[in-house]
């Protein structure tokens, strides 16, 4: 029924996603050397993906999304009832007229409690990635501290696929062209997902240099 807003199924808005996931991560003082400095390289995008507690998250905001369609599904219902009464009474009379008030009025309450719940889904969304992208950069930072390294660059193993422009630009602006035995992402996916139930056993990446010993 027009006037109803619709809830919108689709989470993590590119704007959004493009937010967090565009800034490297910085950490404090030693992989591969590279002009002095210990490098390594990480796959934010990666880590989300398989970030257990994460997806349960977000998983739990699916799911109130859908519950929240039921409502929306009565909502309609009780504007289409009460749009049938139309039929009852003639156009122009007063009877006819409290029954179209009734309908403008049912239209504005629910169009302004569709966009209440959308705003309420979209900043606990936001939330979610803000807390894991905070838990993130400390997971690298102490890890980076322990291990002398002194800078860790966002990196993605995801292949471009040719037949997508997107998939191809995002290729294009990759920080990191190529990375040999310098990726940390399972060390802290593993960091992150440890003791977390439902945690599945991690898949590497690729091959890591293990942690550099002090001297």
């Amino acid at each position: 029924m027009q006037g109803v807003l619709k809830v919108k199924t689709s989470l993590c808005p590119a704007a959004l996603a493009a937010a967090l996931l565009a800034c490297g991560l910085a950490a404090s003082p030693a992989f591969a050397q590279t002009a002095g400095t210990a490098v390594a390289v990480i796959d934010v995008p990666y880590i989300f993906k398989n970030h257990v507690r994460f997806q349960q998250q977000i998983e739990d905001i699916k799911k109130d999304i859908d519950g929240y369609k039921d409502v929306v599904t009565q909502q309609q219902t009780q504007l289409r009832t009460e749009t049938e009464k139309l039929n009852q009474f003639k156009p122009g009379t007063r009877e006819y007229k409290d029954v179209e008030e009734n309908i403008a009025r049912m239209r504005v309450e629910f169009q302004l409690d569709s966009a209440k719940r959308q705003k309420d889904f979209m900043e606990r969304e936001a939330k979610i990635y803000f807390n894991v992208y905070k838990e993130i950069e400390a997971a690298v930072a102490d890890f980076a501290g322990r291990n002398r390294i002194g800078l860790v660059l966002r990196y993605s193993a995801e292949d471009m696929d040719p037949t997508k422009r997107e998939s191809i630009m995002q290729g294009i602006n990759r920080m990191v062209i190529y990375q040999n035995r310098l990726n940390i992402t399972d060390i802290i996916l593993d960091t992150l997902n440890r003791g977390t139930p439902g945690t599945p056993v991690a898949s590497p990446q690729g091959p890591i240099i293990p942690p550099i010993p002090r001297r």
